[in-house]
């Protein structure tokens, strides 16, 4: 049956939410303080040697010029705006000036961060680390962690926690001129919020378009002057506390919601379907414009989620091949797993689940 809180006069913080809603609520990738106000970052610049074994770097022998400041004005420009609008004015990453650290030949970037961490400030909450060093092709732009959970006693320094961002050079690049992308660094700090990887495949490759959290270059790929990471799924809105409990639908065999759009500030937001052990799809309404203004046309997504040892998995996409850009119209009938979904022109689904045999 249908168990939706939209439109419910009681607050949140007195109903017992649904097992599903619970079970999300209880993973690492759920926001608690990292997602609300101010979040401090200090920028640290990493130094890489020419002869750097590492993989990350290939063997690629640019190092760039950059400056702790300059990185630091870069991102502090455009990355507060980005999450500003995703985040309706809940968040703000805030980026100020740490330091820089120099590896050995034979360290691997996982040395940068430690760096970064043990000479931070004990007041900032998390680091962004930069490299000098260009990433080999075959290798990821960058990496990023929520970190450990703060103690009881409350004390979430950076030395506790070790939240993080890291990415390479590439997006610095003078090549750039005074108009970089920051849509890998905005996917790391995703990380650094705990929020998971979606539509990837079995080696990593980013398959989506639809996420932050995939391929978070699918708007400049549609348009060259985009800069700025596409929206993020309903689910991490939810995980951060940016989309109310009261703005979830959850089903665990039919229902009939009418939804609004996941990017919006009202309304039905995000349906779960919940299959039971952790187990389930999201369902949800994007729009073609704002952040997500390179899709082709508005449309229904699903994704797949599974919940794995108090974890969520990387999830999956449901509609479509890759990149899942062709999100589901009105009128046509889309079967996943035991469920069935359409769609009117106005947004209402209507799912049912198929009986156990």
């Amino acid at each position: 049956m249908l168990a939706s809180a939209s439109g419910s006069d009681e607050p949140a913080s007195e109903r017992a939410l649904p097992a599903a809603l619970t079970a999300l609520l209880a993973t690492p990738s759920a926001g608690g303080a990292r997602t609300v106000g101010d979040d401090h970052f200090e920028v640290w610049i990493c130094h890489v040697p020419l002869d750097s074994s590492a993989a990350m770097y290939g063997g690629l022998p640019l190092r760039l010029s950059l400056t702790l400041q300059g990185v630091t004005d870069v991102v502090s420009d455009r990355v507060p705006a980005y999450f500003d609008t995703l985040s309706q004015g809940r968040y703000r990453p805030v980026f100020a000036a740490g330091g820089e650290v120099t590896i050995a030949a034979d360290d691997q970037p996982q040395a940068c961060v430690d760096g970064a961490v043990a000479g931070a400030s004990d007041d900032t909450d998390a680091v962004l680390v930069v490299a000098d060093a260009e990433h080999a092709g075959d290798q990821p732009g960058g990496f990023g962690s929520g970190g450990d959970p703060c103690p009881a006693n409350g004390n979430c320094s950076i030395a506790t926690t070790r939240r993080l961002a890291y990415v390479g050079a590439s997006d610095f690049h003078p090549d750039w001129g005074d108009d970089p992308p920051m849509d890998l660094v905005e996917h790391e700090i995703g990380h650094s919020l705990g929020w998971v990887h979606s539509g990837t495949n079995d080696a990593g490759d980013y398959l989506s378009g639809l996420d932050l959290m995939s391929n978070s270059a699918a708007p400049r790929e549609a348009d060259p002057t985009r800069r700025n990471g596409p929206g993020t799924l309903a689910i991490n809105l939810f995980l951060a506390g940016w989309l109310p409990a009261k703005d979830v639908a959850v089903a665990t065999d039919e229902a009939t919601t009418k939804l609004s759009p996941s990017n919006g500030d009202k309304g039905t937001r995000l349906l779960v379907l919940d299959n039971g052990r952790g187990s389930m799809f999201t369902v949800e309404l994007l729009t073609a414009d704002g952040l997500d203004g390179h899709l082709p046309a508005t449309g229904i997504s699903v994704h797949e989620v599974h919940i794995v040892d108090g974890a969520l998995e990387p999830m999956a996409p449901m509609v479509g091949n890759p990149p899942y850009l062709a999100l589901l119209q009105p009128g046509i009938v889309l079967k996943f797993g035991q469920w069935t979904l359409t769609a009117t022109d106005d947004w209402t689904v209507t799912c049912r689940k198929a009986a156990s045999p």
